[in-house]
């Protein structure tokens, strides 16, 4: 944060030198240090140019971090390329249903790894089953994925597709 201006000083700095010299000396208020005062009088008279140099060269070059590494200046933003990722399993829950609050017509399950796609599970009807039976049925599906896979939970989004497109042959609701 900048220091604070002292407005005895910036009234000083425009006055005449003798004028100041007198008003400030050992015949004033005695404030007056030839070893500072006269630098500290031009800063005052010259303040607004040196500081618009000073925005100007800032914006002008490139930024330095508190770390004293050189951060490149807006224009010169560079797009760097990720490190690849850690290769891990992520388990998807997928839900046959015609909305979030509708039974759950079929359920399945399918393995990613990063962007691609490498295992997925037949759908199984879920028709007629109860909530807690279709919840006690996903359970033994992460089991069953964690003892093939190693994964432990489903990711914390669920896809769900609409019934239309359950993949199971001889789909009751599709005919």
């Amino acid at each position: 944060m900048p220091r604070r201006i002292n407005k005895k000083c910036l009234h000083c700095a425009t006055l005449p030198i003798e004028e100041a010299i007198e008003l400030h000396g050992e015949t004033g208020d005695n404030c007056w240090n030839p070893k500072i005062c006269h630098r500290r009088r031009s800063h005052y008279r010259h303040r607004e140019d040196i500081n618009g140099i000073r925005r100007r060269l800032r914006k002008a070059s490139p930024t330095v971090s508190m770390a004293g590494t050189i951060i490149a200046a807006p224009e010169d933003y560079i797009e760097l390329a990720p490190p690849p990722p850690p290769i891990a399993l992520a388990a998807v829950l997928v839900l046959y249903r015609q909305h979030s609050e509708a039974p759950v017509h079929a359920v399945t399950a399918e393995i990613w790894q990063g962007d691609q796609k490498i295992a997925g599970m037949k759908p199984v009807h879920c028709m007629g089953m109860r909530g807690d039976r279709v919840t006690a049925y996903i359970k033994e599906l992460l089991l069953s994925l964690n003892q093939q896979f190693g994964v432990s939970r489903f990711e914390d989004v669920v896809k769900e597709l609409p019934v239309e497109a359950c993949p199971i042959e001889n789909c009751p609701l599709k005919g």
